[in-house]
């Protein structure tokens, strides 16, 4: 990382080396030995530019390389793998093993994003903890940095819950008490990540300039999803139509992922030279696949008229052969490190939403107004709309819409059909070595090596 790296308006060029080196002490999450500097000191939250950038090193270490927020080797693809979305095309067992649902707790793609998670909740439980101890910080800019440092802690055990299941709960620094941390149940996980999101969504402004940081609206559809996911039906209604009366649907889709997007709720800002986004770096095929490519199964689910498989997916063709890759960033890299960014990593969009909304409309037997929210997405796709009389075929009609409108994007696919307990029924289908315990990612052995009091998930 370089000085030069720097987010919009963000003043952070003269302290972000002195920065780089504070959060280094927490290479090993559950292990470290006590940092000689930490983010708590007094000098960082004395003054409003230095604690700023504090929280800025959150979203930084978020994007500035391939892997917790995109790419090849990312969550998002693991998921994708894991589900039916895409076929692997590494050379490495690492990722062979998501696509033929064959993870073990050794695998390293698996060690290195628990250990990436579980460092960023370091940072932002070191940045609650210095703001706390700052007196020289008015209140209003205190109570902001602490809504985003709350907020990304929120959605940071959000992402562990929902992939491994029971996770240690962490909110300190206190390297004795996490090295020994014990797992908690994923329903009390999800009750800690909703009263988080309800406190951040209380501290944080309404919106923010091209949406890069968290804001209330933020907090609103990140709520939307959990209380769906925890099948709050009326609580995710809410929260989603919050966002959607202020949020419309971007009428043009070749512009749904560009920074300037209407749709756009909170997206992560690019600080890589030549890089828009690790997910267009990663996806976009111009040779021979040599990570990965959308699954025929993927491509097959959309309907012939559906503007999203021509707008949102592309081919490259070589010989005979010819493989299909997301393109709904358009971008696989810039000329010029100085070359102006046109996309940021997306994390949450209205698009989202009106589907969030759906699917709890429909939990609440509210059919016709679930119905309207459908075919709003489908009537940007150009598709027809959806008239069904019934429940459970009309959620089925949402789980489809959710495959063909989220694809490639924060391992929803997975996440869908895991939340839904339709894994067995999708993807133990048509993978031979399938087993339900599959559902959960293993725990890292390396971490269980380093804590005997994590346990390991069942069939690992």
């Amino acid at each position: 990382m370089k000085t030069q790296y720097k987010f919009r308006n963000s003043p952070i060029i003269a302290i972000i080396a002195m920065l780089l080196t504070i959060v280094t002490a927490c290479e090993e999450f559950v292990t470290i030995d006590p940092p000689q500097t930490t983010l708590s000191t007094v000098t960082v939250f004395n003054d409003e530019s230095t604690a700023r950038a504090a929280v800025n090193r959150i979203y930084i270490d978020m994007m500035q390389s391939a892997g917790f927020a995109g790419g090849a080797t990312s969550l998002n693809t693991m998921a994708a793998l894991a589900a039916d979305e895409m076929d692997n095309y590494s050379n490495t067992n690492e990722m062979a093993a998501f696509a033929s649902n064959e993870v073990t707790p050794i695998n390293v793609n698996i060690s290195a994003t628990w250990n990436q998670i579980y460092n960023l909740i370091y940072q932002a439980n070191a940045i609650r903890e210095g703001l706390k101890k700052s007196t020289n910080l008015n209140g209003s800019s205190k109570n902001e940095l602490d809504g985003e440092a709350q907020f990304m802690h929120a959605y940071l055990h959000f992402l562990l819950v929902s992939f491994w299941g029971d996770v240690p709960w962490i909110e300190s620094t206190d390297y004795q008490k996490n090295a020994k941390a014990l797992r908690q149940s994923a329903t009390e996980v999800y009750e800690k990540v909703i009263a988080e999101l309800l406190e951040a969504k209380e501290k944080l402004p309404l919106s923010a300039p091209q949406q890069i940081r968290p804001t209330k609206n933020a907090s609103a559809a990140l709520l939307a999803r959990v209380y769906l996911y925890v099948k709050n039906y009326m609580a995710a209604e809410q929260q989603a139509t919050e966002v959607i009366d202020q949020f419309q649907l971007e009428p043009d889709l070749n512009n749904v992922f560009l920074i300037e997007s209407k749709e756009t709720v909170f997206q992560l800002q690019s600080i890589v030279p030549r890089i828009n986004t690790w997910d267009g770096e990663s996806y976009i095929i111009l040779s021979t696949p040599q990570a990965v490519a959308l699954s025929s199964t993927l491509i097959n689910a959309f309907e012939p008229d559906d503007l999203r498989k021509s707008s949102w997916t592309n081919t490259y063709t070589e010989g005979s052969d010819i493989w299909s890759y997301p393109f709904k960033y358009k971008v696989r890299t810039l000329l010029e490190a100085t070359s102006p960014k046109t996309e940021y990593q997306v994390i949450l969009r209205s698009g989202e939403l009106y589907l969030i909304r759906a699917e709890a409309r429909a939990n609440l037997d509210n059919l016709i107004a679930s119905e309207d929210d459908l075919n709003a997405i489908r009537s940007r796709a150009s598709l027809p709309p959806i008239v069904l009389t019934d429940k459970i075929n009309l959620l089925l009609a949402i789980e489809q819409e959710r495959r063909v409108e989220l694809f490639s994007e924060n391992g929803h696919r997975w996440l869908d059909l895991k939340r839904t307990a339709r894994l067995n029924a999708v993807i133990g289908a048509g993978k031979p070595n399938w087993q339900p315990t599959d559902a959960l990612f293993p725990i890292p052995q390396t971490e269980r090596n380093r804590n005997n009091n994590l346990t390991q998930n069942p069939g690992y």
